[in-house]
């Protein structure tokens, strides 16, 4: 009854609009006063100690540094030379911009490990050019809004540092199991935009000359290196992927300053002062969400989802469909965050126990919870082009269909395939027995 209540009213305050960290926070909360008038009452301090052993780790710290490393390369003027770069060698094509922002945001993905934070960067950069070109608005959004959904894929990844820390999963292995699915969603992506824009016959740029595209690459080159130069350094054991995200911050300063010498101090404090803003948002839901799935833990919520799914299969086919649709379904209503914490700690060790690496279904999750940014109610990457390009949410999300029927193709082939995900992971970073 307890563990009902708590589910229903976050629900009810999700739907009312509550910020996702206070809904959960709440919901908690009142289940906690709830098991006051039961026999078995909830101590009170419990919600503070919870809280805090939530945000109580080490590898949390690459959260705040991957996202001001995110902010620092909008100040530097990274995101415009990687577009100018992507511009150069594909803006010629059917596609023209368009497809410049699926590029774009493939390379913006290897730095700042958050969807929205590129979605943010190129859509300001991208949006009022294409519409001076010709492209619908809304079309422009979509594209945009979609490509954006490959930065938690290619490493580095916010997301995969949380579930790491969340699941105990080699953030390491994350990392690289998500090259070849996130190479998967941009070729799939690149395609969709190609046929789209041939279709409606959208304009495409002057083909570039030589001399502009080696004056692109090399203007480009150095900001090219930054997702080598972080992933690298986990890959060869180098760095923690929390000192690979301290290393992130001090090469795009060390360019900012240095290199291009065009970000000021006050430029510098304002990224951090936005990083800071954004990390509390995350930490606080990070927070509430640990209360939450320990009082659902204390409730055997992982064993009544587990005897329902058995109770209709015990395929691991069947089941890894069914989990895929509860999380695209839950994707639509919540933000990726509480999502994960609160089924990773359940639908683990269940697939693992039916023979599911952890890496592989840590790729897949991510995956799925990424086509929820670009589906309503809750899609925060048609937010962030909304407010870009002042088209309304829903309107964006009809032109974003294509990709979104693109994107489930390509959940379906990792989910099915998971030498995909697993290879490179094996190969380069094998599991110790």
């Amino acid at each position: 009854m307890l563990l009902a209540s708590m589910l229903i009213l976050l629900l009810l305050f999700s739907l009312i609009g509550m910020e996702i960290a206070w809904a959960i926070g709440f919901a908690a909360f009142a289940y906690m006063v709830l098991s006051q008038f039961t026999d078995s009452p909830r101590p009170f301090v419990l919600f503070a100690q919870q809280m805090i052993t939530g945000i109580d780790g080490f590898i949390l710290l690459a959260i705040p540094l991957f996202i001001f490393a995110g902010e620092l390369m909008n100040v530097s003027g990274i995101t415009q030379r990687m577009v100018a770069f992507a511009s150069a060698f594909v803006g010629h094509l059917r596609g023209g911009l368009a497809n410049v922002g699926v590029v774009a945001n493939y390379i913006m993905s290897g730095v700042s490990g958050s969807a929205l934070a590129d979605a943010a960067a190129t859509g300001t950069v991208l949006v009022p050019e294409m519409k001076k070109r010709g492209f619908p608005p809304a079309f422009s959004s979509a594209v945009i809004a979609s490509a954006a959904t490959v930065g938690p894929i290619i490493p580095p990844s916010i997301s995969f540092v949380l579930l790491g820390a969340i699941v105990e999963v080699s953030v390491g292995r994350l990392f690289l199991g998500g090259v070849i699915p996130g190479t998967v969603m941009f070729i799939a992506m690149f395609a969709i935009t190609w046929w789209l824009c041939r279709k409606h016959d959208y304009p495409v740029e002057p083909r570039a000359t030589p001399r502009e595209r080696v004056k692109a690459s090399f203007d480009g080159f150095l900001a090219l290196l930054a997702p080598v130069f972080v992933v690298g350094s986990i890959i060869f054991g180098i760095a923690t992927p929390t000192e690979a995200a301290a290393l992130a911050v001090l090469y795009t300063l060390i360019l900012g300053l240095l290199v291009y010498r065009n970000t000021s101090l006050s430029a510098i404090v304002h990224a951090a002062g936005s990083a800071a803003l954004a990390t509390g948002v995350v930490m606080l839901t990070v927070a509430t969400s640990q209360i939450f799935a320990f009082l659902a833990v204390q409730e055997k919520l992982g064993e009544i989802l587990t005897r329902m799914l058995l109770s209709i299969s015990n395929n691991i086919y069947v089941i890894l469909a069914m989990v895929n649709v509860l999380m695209l379904i839950l994707g639509m209503f919540m933000e990726i965050l509480p999502i994960m914490l609160l089924l990773a700690p359940i639908l683990f060790p269940l697939l693992k126990s039916m023979g599911v690496s952890e890496v592989h279904f840590g790729v897949v999750m991510v995956l799925n919870l990424m086509i929820g940014m670009i589906t309503p109610p809750i899609g925060l990457n048609l937010f962030m082009l909304s407010t870009i390009s002042g088209e309304g949410v829903i309107t964006i999300f009809k032109r974003a269909i294509p990709y979104v029927i693109v994107l489930i193709a390509v959940l379906m082939l990792i989910t099915y395939i998971p030498w995909l995900t697993l290879f490179i992971p094996d190969l380069v970073l094998p599991e110790r027995g």
